[in-house]
This record gives C-alpha cells, sequence and structure tokens, in this order.
C-alpha cells in the first residue's frame, strides 16, 4: 500500500495526509481501505479498539497502527528527532502471547563477560514465526519470575521481534520441574564467575575468555562499529580458531596468505 509521498514539488500536490492518500488512490495507487480521519483522541482509541478486533480478518500481518497529524504544514513546524517524526506515532497490539514447554537453561557470555540466561524451548509459532530460543535477561528476573526448568512458560515477541519468556503457568506443574542456578565456573573458559554488589549480571573474571574475544571482536567489525566490509561472525570465528587474531589490533595484520589459508576461504574472498 500507498502511504505517504516523500517529495513533490510545484505546489501541484495536497496539503494534508488525507488528501494525499485519496488522490493517490485516483491515480491507481493501492491505498488501505481502512484509513480513517479522526478530530481528537478518544476517536484514535476507539479507531484502535476496532483495528485491533479486526486484525485477524486482515489478509497481512501487521503489528498496530500508525497516527499522523493531518497537516503537512504542522508536519514541518514539529520537525523531528533523528529519523523519528513527531507528527507521527506507533500505537502498537498487545503482543501475542502462547505457551510452551522450557526444556533447558543455558548460558552464553557477552562481550563483557556477563553471563546471559536463555531458555530452550519446545519450538513453537509466536507472530508466524517459529520460536524455539528465548531470552531470560538474567539470574534476578528467573528468581522473581519464579521460572523453572521443565514448566509451562509464556511466550512473546517483545517488540514483535526478540522472543521472550514472560513467566510461568503455575497451575500445571507436576512438581518434576527445578530451579537453575547460574554456573560458577565460565561456561566456555572455566574462569571464575563473580558478581559485583549492585551489578544485575554474573560476569566471567577471565579477560582472556575465547567467548569474551569473539563477542569483542563481533562488535568491531559489525556496521554500527568500524563496519569492516567481508569480516563478519564466522570469519571472525575462523581467524580466532586459526589463532591469527587475539584482539581488534590483529585484524590490521592479517595477510592474504593467512586467509588462503583457512577453510572456505578462496583466493577472490581473501583479497
Amino acid at each position: 500500500f500507498m502511504y505517504g509521498l516523500g517529495w513533490s514539488e510545484g505546489g501541484r500536490t495536497p496539503s494534508n495526509q488525507w488528501d494525499t492518500l485519496k488522490w493517490l488512490g485516483s491515480l491507481g495507487f493501492r491505498v488501505s481501505p481502512d484509513i480513517s480521519l479522526v478530530e481528537d483522541p478518544p476517536h484514535v482509541s476507539e479507531y484502535y479498539m476496532l483495528s485491533l478486533a479486526n486484525q485477524e480478518s486482515l489478509n497481512y500481518g501487521t503489528d498496530g497502527i500508525v497516527v499522523k497529524v493531518n497537516s503537512f504544514r504542522l508536519h514541518g513546524l514539529l520537525g523531528q528527532v533523528g529519523r523519528e517524526p513527531r507528527w507521527a506515532m506507533a500505537y502498537k497490539y498487545p503482543a501475542e502471547q502462547v505457551l510452551t514447554r522450557l526444556n533447558q537453561i543455558e548460558v552464553n557470555v557477552g562481550r563483557t563477560g556477563a553471563l546471559n540466561p536463555f531458555a530452550i524451548l519446545e519450538p513453537v509459532q509466536v507472530s508466524g514465526v517459529t520460536v524455539k530460543m528465548a531470552t531470560l535477561h538474567n539470574a534476578d528476573y528467573i528468581e522473581t519470575k519464579d521460572i523453572r526448568v521443565g514448566d509451562m512458560v509464556i511466550v512473546q515477541r517483545a517488540g514483535e521481534v526478540v522472543p521472550q519468556v514472560v513467566g510461568p503457568s503455575v497451575e500445571v506443574r507436576t512438581g518434576a520441574e527445578w530451579r537453575f542456578k547460574m554456573p560458577k565456573r565460565c561456561p566456555v573458559c572455566g574462569g571464575p564467575v563473580s558478581r559485583a554488589e549492585g551489578d544485575a549480571m554474573h560476569r566471567c573474571t577471565n579477560s582472556a575468555c575465547p567467548a569474551q574475544s569473539y563477542e569483542l571482536l563481533k562488535h568491531f567489525v559489525s556496521k554500527p562499529a568500524m563496519d569492516i566490509e567481508g569480516v563478519g561472525d564466522s570469519l571472525v570465528g575462523l581467524l580466532l580458531e586459526a589463532g591469527l587474531i587475539r584482539d581488534p589490533a590483529d585484524l590490521y595484520s592479517v595477510t592474504k596468505d593467512q586467509l588462503v589459508s583457512l577453510d572456505r576461504m578462496g583466493e577472490r574472498s581473501s583479497k
């Protein structure tokens, strides 16, 4: 569906959102038949409740509505922050929640040494996606929610993206469930694990932990950081495994001949 004009010139286009959509429709473009023009916040809420009730009848997926100021002149006056316009706001539907079995709780190690527990789930469909794992945040979250291995748990996709365990379904417990305890040794390097006072996370204290090095290097080469073209997670893993790098500085001394010798690295990729 067309939902607006990115750019126009000459003053021949409509001066507001509603008329623009109607105009685009008259030109033959596909415009959503479910748009509505309302005059105040209570009518926005009414439209939201109606669209929520009709969500399942649509032949496409949606996670909410967008409320826009109609006047383009006001768009200019309101402006935006970064890429976020002040004249439009998403009004999200509640996240879909489903019930599934929590089969195991495992832990991965982040670039700062933080131990991040996550749930291994009986695969389940959530908002059109098969979910097998979900975040559990930290030990306090697991304890506060009284989440146990073997529980039937409520799962949702936070912001329709990240799967998370909301909590257990206590009423169906059988007594076979058991409480999870954070490991005292790092699951990757075996180094001691500690938790500083006031810190929400348990951390591996071994600065030479391979998992920390891997996560640090993954972050370093990623788009939000140095954005090194052609270097992704798998190549970082290969370079570490081959002993060619230990820290970010080592990336800049790797040679083409060293790369050619690695598995799945040909002449062209190495160059």
